[in-house]
């Protein structure tokens, strides 16, 4: 049983070690400078800006922008722009949303002037990625479409199959179950089709996070087993992180097996902990959160909640605030403390209309006019009541389910027809061949008896 206090120990143990290794890394690249050419100066920079990247954010940016200026003096506008990229990665890792933003609209003006494609679509990707965060999703999934549009205009299956993706997680908070399964599931065929194992995993764990959206969780946990499995095998800690809180998710609320659950939250913490994923790390105190509050153990559940909170608080994170605020307002009404339940839900309500997450919309509704009820505040029980019913048609949710089911009848499908394409494609390439041979077979077998009667006719003649 892993405790906070060794939890915290771990991660200044993980960043000590880091530090170490960039000081290392740093000071080797910095006493490199001297002897570097102009030329070498903007990438040595680059490399010291990344080294920062996770352990000091201002010095990654100082650094960066040296790259910056060197890349322009030598003239060398695709590096200057893959730098101005790189900043933004950054920014972003760090939660520094606008900066992020800024950094990589700077990037994609840089690709426009050499007229690269292939960043354009990278900078309007990653860009829809923080607006997704910031929970401005019709923003992310404009960026994320026009980024698809220009990998349709490369013909860059591999970049489609990833930008729908994260189009399909954009439907997905927003509560557009069947939107982001359709894109799931494209992506899938996609990358099954390319045999990319490891985006394979993603597709899988995404497609599982959809049926688990919709109490479907035997099978959400065959789709997050395959992707675990894939992970393990590609060695993706990042993804595999994710995964981990997933299959976690499932024993704490659906198998309530809380101590497999606990293992699996503490497993993908330290994943998230070793990356410095401070996005990961405020998930997953959130989400310990939740598995203590419903072991009962209130006070334990609140702190992860509080840590959560502050951590997406000081990211500005909408999606991630929607959700602690959610919890929180859960443990409290588990607690009796219906007032404080109160502020939380409406807390979480407001930010889930501002960013239209239609799931925690009807989930804080419910949560209110339980609470009201409660109360006996009869008014505000039927409001919300209402606005309950309204978001939660039991028609549409299994219309949705039936489109759902049918979506993946229609993967499979499609991927049979792939195979026996690909099967009648090798056919009629053995069949060529074949017929290859027999011509050359004939050929020779024209020139031997060519030569036999030759050779006869010489021998006649001789005599």
């Amino acid at each position: 049983m892993i405790s906070r206090f060794v939890l915290v120990c771990i991660w200044v143990c993980i960043s000590s070690v880091n530090l170490g290794a960039n000081n290392v890394l740093t000071d080797s690249l910095l006493n490199r400078l001297p002897n570097t050419s102009d030329e070498e100066k903007a990438t040595t920079y680059l490399h010291i800006s990344e080294a920062f990247r996770l352990t000091d954010l201002s010095l990654s940016i100082i650094y960066g922008d040296s790259a910056v200026s060197w890349a322009h003096e030598s003239g060398d506008e695709t590096l200057k722009a893959d730098i101005l990229k790189s900043l933004g990665v950054s920014c972003y890792y760090n939660g520094e949303f606008d900066l992020a933003i800024d950094y990589y609209n700077q990037s994609m003006e840089a690709y426009r002037l050499i007229d690269n494609l292939s960043g354009i679509a990278l900078c309007l990707n990653n860009i829809g990625l923080v607006y997704e965060e910031l929970g401005n999703f019709e923003l992310s999934i404009d960026y994320f479409e026009r980024s698809g549009e220009i990998g349709e205009q490369m013909n860059d299956q591999e970049w489609i199959a990833f930008v729908m993706l994260n189009l399909g997680n954009s439907h997905f908070y927003r509560g557009n179950m069947q939107q982001a399964i359709n894109n799931y599931y494209h992506a899938l065929l996609i990358f099954t089709d390319m045999d990319d194992k490891n985006s394979i995993g993603e597709a899988c764990n995404n497609i599982g996070s959809v049926y688990n959206t919709w109490g479907e969780s035997e099978k959400a946990l065959e789709y997050f087993e395959r992707a675990r499995e894939i992970y393990k095998i590609t060695g993706d800690d990042r993804n595999l992180s994710k995964v981990l809180s997933n299959i976690a998710e499932i024993y704490n609320f659906y198998y309530k097996d809380y101590l497999k659950a606990k293992k699996l939250y503490e497993e993908s913490l330290e994943i998230k902990i070793k990356l410095n994923d401070l996005i990961g790390i405020a998930m997953q105190n959130n989400n310990m959160g939740t598995l203590y509050a419903n072991m009962e153990e209130f006070d334990k559940a609140q702190k992860y909640f509080v840590i959560s909170m502050n951590l997406y608080q000081e990211m500005a994170s909408q999606t991630g605030l929607v959700m602690v605020y959610y919890n929180m307002g859960k443990l409290y009404e588990q607690m009796q403390k219906t007032s404080e339940a109160l502020d939380y839900y409406k807390m979480s309500l407001n930010i889930a209309r501002k960013i239209g997450q239609s799931d925690y919309i009807a989930d804080n509704h419910e949560a209110l006019f339980k609470c009201y009820a409660a109360l006996g505040d009869y008014p505000n029980f039927n409001k919300h009541y209402k606005m309950f019913e309204i978001g939660n048609d039991t028609l549409v949710e299994n219309l949705h389910r039936s489109q759902m089911l049918e979506m993946e009848a229609r993967f499979k499908v499609e991927q049979l027809v792939q195979q026996n394409m690909k099967l009648t494609e090798e056919l009629h390439t053995i069949k060529n061949k074949v017929q290859k041979y027999r011509l050359i077979s004939f050929a020779f077998g024209g020139i031997i008896v060519f030569t036999l009667i030759f050779y006869f006719l010489y021998v006649i003649f001789r005599k």
